[in-house]
């Protein structure tokens, strides 16, 4: 089958990056009813059982906000740029994202430079930089490359260095990060303190449980399913990963580094569509309730050449298990010990003599 280009792919999509600012206002207005109606569960109900499973839907609910928040900093969720950079900024607060920071980290640098090492997340050491590690470091990049460990490497490594607090040395243009800084942080204390002020005149509860169950189990159980997703978009034992952006154009264009993978029509309604990531890395314009049309013509348009897997647990569990360290040299996942747990990842494809538009 011929390939086509990922500029060719961008032409074939573009009647699905027209943004729909009713529908976006729906969705937008029924997430935040959700996840508003969750905390205040968390806060008002006495049985336990029932809080601690609305503090879970708060959780989940974070995580397909933060997905609106997403389209929004693409300009691509609602008609309209200012309407888009206020939804964004309302969006990623139940996340604690920086606004300006996110455009840098994540439309700049990794919708530019995909599964560049250093440049992304769930980026790969090789076996040489393993081994120059100091051993604790090795034992946390063996917890990160775990089932447990996938939030904390999100929450760490992701949110806590790239997301948060602006240091001068990912700030780039953006001089807003510290004014969205300033932003988050008066969300995050404004909403402790209402916590902690709703514990100390309710009977049934105190602002320690409030907190916990209101802000901490929420947050966590979001950089879980944070973790869980992005690993899954770009590392699989077929996805390769390279060392500059002149061998990545050689290898082929984004679709060609981006994994969709197929989840259940409920999974996919809950978390917005956001394994449907290959036709949003070839346009990133196409809002989230146009990806599943989208992805349909990709499917047609690619064929063979579309990096497709259905989800399966032990699918996940096997490609966690192989994608440990990588060989930049001979393209190979590797496992801590440094034997290579796969063929290579441009075995029989026809990619390395393609490039990208």
């Amino acid at each position: 089958m011929k390939h086509i280009d990922t500029k060719q792919l961008r032409v074939a999509l573009t009647e699905y990056s027209q943004p729909s600012t009713e529908l976006a206002w729906i969705i937008f207005t029924i997430d935040i009813a959700i996840y508003t109606s969750a905390i205040i569960g968390v806060i008002i109900l006495e049985n336990i059982t029932m809080r601690v499973l609305c503090s879970i839907l708060a959780g989940i609910m974070i995580s397909s906000i933060f997905v609106i928040g997403h389209d929004a900093a693409h300009n691509a969720f609602t008609g309209s740029r200012i309407m888009n950079k206020v939804i964004a900024r309302m969006a990623f607060l139940p996340s604690l994202h920086n606004y300006g920071l996110w455009l840098t980290e994540h439309n700049r640098i990794h919708h530019v430079l995909p599964n560049i090492q250093g440049m992304d997340s769930w980026s790969p050491f090789s076996k040489e930089e393993y081994d120059a590690m100091p051993a604790w470091r090795r034992i946390i990049e063996q917890f990160y490359r775990s089932p447990a460990g996938m939030g904390f490497y999100y929450l760490v490594e992701r949110w806590w260095k790239n997301k948060f607090y602006p240091y001068k040395k990912i700030i780039g243009k953006y001089n807003s990060v510290y004014w969205d800084f300033l932003l988050v942080v008066t969300y995050l204390v404004t909403y402790l303190c209402l916590l902690g002020y709703a514990g100390r005149v309710l009977a049934h509860t105190s602002a320690i449980e409030l907190i916990v169950l209101g802000f901490l189990i929420p947050f966590l159980n979001w950089n879980f399913m944070m973790g869980f997703t992005v690993y899954q978009h770009h590392t699989h034992e077929s996805i390769p990963w390279v060392r500059t952006r002149v061998e990545r154009e050689q290898l082929g264009g984004q679709e060609d580094f981006t994994m969709y993978v197929r989840y259940p029509a409920w999974y996919n309604l809950l978390s917005h569509n956001i394994m449907l990531h290959t036709p949003h890395h070839v346009d990133p314009r196409i809002p989230l309730y146009c990806l599943p049309k989208a992805q349909k013509v990709l499917a047609e348009l690619m064929g063979d050449e579309l990096k497709a897997v259905c989800f399966s647990l032990k699918g996940f569990l096997k490609t966690m298990a192989s994608c440990k360290l990588y060989d930049y040299e001979n393209h190979r996942w590797l496992d801590f010990a440094g034997y290579p747990t796969g063929k290579s990842t441009l075995a029989g494809k026809d990619i390395v003599y393609r490039h990208a538009a």
